[in-house]
């Protein structure tokens, strides 16, 4: 290579598509968008980075209830995702001790979901099996308490009918699954059972992608078939303390009361030294005040205001001003007053004039039980972030709208926009289907065509307010 010119070698080797890194994650992608994509996902959605749930999830509680290691179960845990609520429904129908482990850990380890005396209705026990029943109903257990199990119910992304399982991706049921070991929680013949769709599970998958860490599966239910799995891998004996991070260790208490007792009993707990956990990191948040909150300060803050701008008259009395008349602070008694009211003027800043929109792509075949953000989640798959979105779904298309040529917002100086062509080539076969909980419908075909470069606020047949409305500004796309 001369000159900073590249061989042909070099130009092939660019050009060949790599293969895709086989890693936990790839197979999540996969599954995620596959359920995405063919209308399999339900609430709550997206069910990217989460224990998805999926349409028939009623359906594979009830086969689950059929087989006899449930039937014969008294004590059963099963995880907190909306896709085993179905299962905890039916532990509590049917009398079962349910035990449910605290989400995320941070607040405890397990609880034991009892319903008020004289609420054993559906009503009663539905809402007890739901976010904050869970915690409201709950009956927390520390990992110094007895319990036995019969049966485990967990969560699954992926799984294998080698009995392999692929979770999230935070290794929460690992660590439940190692604390519930500690406990003597699991016996011998506990079986641990899992509810997905069929296309969650796969023939195989990798045996090198998993550790001593994984929880195998031993049974497979999915609303058409139960997999009895081989289970290649063993379970965990306990909580693996060289895989954890301190990091770890202060986000869940209850490993450090764990470790505290382990270390007492003279047992090594030695932990990484590299905080190089699996599990996602997000920056805590600072809370916001509730709404209501928010619009009484402002109204407190100019009330009070209101009352420090009294004057006082000749007796000593606060003298308010008359309503409706506005008092002009900035007049000046001088006989050059209007003088210094010009020079007292805050000079007024300059519109910023409105993005000139380089072209527009014109989206058609779009199914009327389509989302907005179902599209959004396709063009972010392709790598496409239009500046603006005029959204028209309901009547089977959308624009697509681009910004002139130059740097963007935000990003790097040299990051230019894309040009017509290659937005047309990324969309190209491009299929989204509706996602509507009362459809079947298979995903359509998207027909991705040039449309005129225009204004989206202007020439629009929609009223101000309506227009508005179907209007989206899509910077949400960007990562």
């Amino acid at each position: 290579m001369q000159n900073g010119e590249e061989t042909p070698a070099a130009t092939e080797t660019a050009k060949t598509p790599q293969p895709e890194e086989v890693t936990k994650q790839s197979f999540r992608i996969k599954v995620w968008r596959h359920l995405e994509t063919n209308g399999l996902a339900m609430f709550p959605r997206p069910v990217y980075n989460r224990i998805p749930n999926f349409k028939g999830a009623q359906e594979a509680a009830v086969k689950l209830a059929e087989l006899d290691v449930f039937k014969n179960a008294n004590t059963v845990k099963v995880n907190p995702d909306k896709p085993q609520e179905p299962v905890r429904v039916l532990c509590l129908e049917q009398q079962k001790t349910l035990y449910v482990p605290v989400p995320r850990l941070q607040n405890g380890f397990l609880n034991r979901l009892v319903l008020p005396e004289g609420e054993t209705g559906p009503t009663a026990i539905r809402k007890a099996v739901s976010r904050n029943g869970m915690e409201t109903y709950g009956q927390p257990l520390s990992i110094e308490d007895s319990v036995s199990l019969d049966l485990v119910v967990m969560g699954s992304v992926a799984v294998s009918k080698e009995g392999y399982r692929i979770g999230k991706g935070r290794g929460y049921g690992d660590l439940e699954f190692g604390l519930m070991m500690h406990m003597k929680a699991i016996k011998p013949d506990t079986l641990v059972v899992t509810t997905v769709h069929d296309c969650q599970v796969f023939d195989t998958l990798p045996a090198e992608l998993f550790g001593p860490h994984d929880v195998p599966v031993d049974i497979i239910v999915t609303p058409t078939q139960v997999i009895e799995t081989q289970r290649m891998s063993q379970r965990p004996t306990g909580i693996l303390w060289h895989l954890l991070s301190s990091r770890r260790i202060q986000q869940m208490p209850v490993l450090g009361q764990l470790r505290e007792i382990e270390m007492l009993a003279g047992r090594a707990c030695t932990l990484k030294e590299e905080d190089t956990d699996t599990e996602e990191r997000r920056e805590p948040r600072a809370p916001r005040a509730p709404r209501r909150q928010r619009r009484r300060t402002r109204s407190h803050k100019s009330h009070s205001e209101g009352e420090g701008n009294t004057t006082e008259g000749e007796d000593g009395k606060p003298k308010s001003r008359r309503p409706g008349r506005r008092r002009n602070s900035h007049k000046s008694a001088s006989k050059d007053g209007k003088e210094n009211d010009a020079k007292e003027q805050k000079p007024r800043r300059p519109r910023r004039p409105r993005p000139v929109i380089d072209f527009s792509v014109k989206i058609s075949n779009i199914s009327p039980t389509t989302r907005v953000r179902d599209l959004k989640q396709a063009l972010t798959e392709r790598g496409v972030k239009p500046q603006m979105m005029t959204w028209k779904g309901f009547r089977g298309f959308c624009y697509l709208h681009f910004y002139k040529s130059g740097p963007q917002k935000g990003e790097g100086d040299n990051i230019q926009a894309p040009n017509m062509d290659s937005v047309i080539s990324a969309l190209s076969q491009m299929c989204v289907g509706g996602t509507g909980e009362q459809t079947n419908e298979k995903p359509r075909l998207l027909t991705v065509e040039p449309a005129p470069p225009r204004t989206p606020h202007a020439n629009t047949t929609e009223p101000p307010a309506a227009a508005a409305e179907v209007i989206t500004n899509v910077a949400l796309l960007g990562h």
